[in-house]
C-alpha cells in the first residue's frame, strides 16, 4: 500500500509541475538554404532565442529583398559559439546564411551569420553548413 501511494503522490507532482515547452525550427524548410546581405536594424541577446533584424538588399534571389529576422539559439548556445550581446549594432553590415520560413513570411532560421570584418559566427554546434560549402 505505501509502495502505491507513494506512486500517485509522484505521478501528481510530476502532472502538476510546471511544463518546460520549447519551440522547434520546423517552421523552417530545411530543404532550402539561402544566403541574404545586408545590415543589421536590430540585434536581440534574449531568450528563448536570440534575434537579428536585418534590412537586406540581395540575396539569392529576388524574394529576398526586405525587413527579416533571422531567429538564433538561446543565449546559452550562442554564447558558447562565441556570440556575444555586442557581436552586432544597428547600422553593421551583415552577410546571412540559413532556412527560409516554409510560409514565405520573412524569417528564417540562421546556421550562420557573417561580421562586415569577416568574422563567421554560428548558429550551433551543428556546423554542417559552412562558407566553403554553402550551395551557390
Amino acid at each position: 500500500m505505501r509502495t502505491i501511494t507513494s506512486l500517485l503522490i509522484a505521478i501528481v507532482l510530476v502532472c502538476a509541475s510546471p511544463a518546460h515547452g520549447h519551440h522547434s525550427f520546423a517552421m523552417f524548410d530545411q530543404a532550402r538554404i539561402w544566403t541574404w546581405e545586408g545590415t543589421v536594424g536590430e540585434f536581440q541577446w534574449s531568450n528563448p532565442h536570440i534575434h537579428i533584424i536585418v534590412d537586406v538588399t540581395s540575396g539569392t534571389n529576388t524574394e529576398v529583398v526586405g525587413r527579416w529576422d533571422f531567429e538564433g539559439e538561446s543565449v546559452s548556445i550562442s554564447a558558447r559559439q562565441g556570440w556575444t550581446r555586442k557581436s552586432f549594432a544597428a547600422g553593421d553590415k551583415i552577410t546571412v546564411v540559413g532556412h527560409p520560413a516554409k510560409t514565405g513570411d520573412r524569417q528564417a532560421m540562421l546556421k550562420y551569420a557573417v561580421t562586415g570584418s569577416g568574422v563567421v559566427l554560428y548558429h550551433s554546434i551543428d556546423r554542417n553548413i559552412t562558407p566553403e560549402n554553402v550551395p551557390k
